[in-house]
């Protein structure tokens, strides 16, 4: 059975292309567009792991990080930390928000791919 991973992504270009690469892998790829509803889907989706743009329209990615490991349905789900920032502050942000993995974009996909294998591991 293939493993679900939810991807929360607001970006049309990147939502194509991120999923596209979970398909590749060998990942039940499920998008969600719209941060404010990743809580909800979360807990309807169980997805294995969790990948969340930090950049987003409405809602930092870091509070939906927050969100996701303070509540009980969520919080023992694995979550990545996807972003166009760079700097060892922008991680050290991400992984005190509760993220258990942090990738930069733009990545190619084989060094993708081998974060989230790691992260279901």
């Amino acid at each position: 059975m293939k493993k679900r991973i939810m991807l929360v992504e607001d970006d049309p270009s990147h939502r194509k292309l991120y999923s596209s690469w979970l398909k590749i892998g060998g990942y039940d790829p499920r998008v969600i567009d719209d941060e404010r509803g990743a809580l909800d889907a979360a807990a309807t989706i169980a997805p294995d792991a969790i990948i969340v743009d930090i950049r987003l329209p409405n809602v930092s990615g870091l509070d939906v990080i927050e969100t996701l490991k303070g509540a009980p349905a969520t919080r023992a789900i694995p979550v990545m930390a996807l972003t166009v920032l760079q700097s060892q502050h922008d991680m050290d942000a991400c992984y005190a928000a509760g993220a258990d993995a942090f990738v930069s974009k733009p990545d190619h996909i084989a060094s993708f791919l081998d974060k989230v294998s790691d992260l279901l591991r």
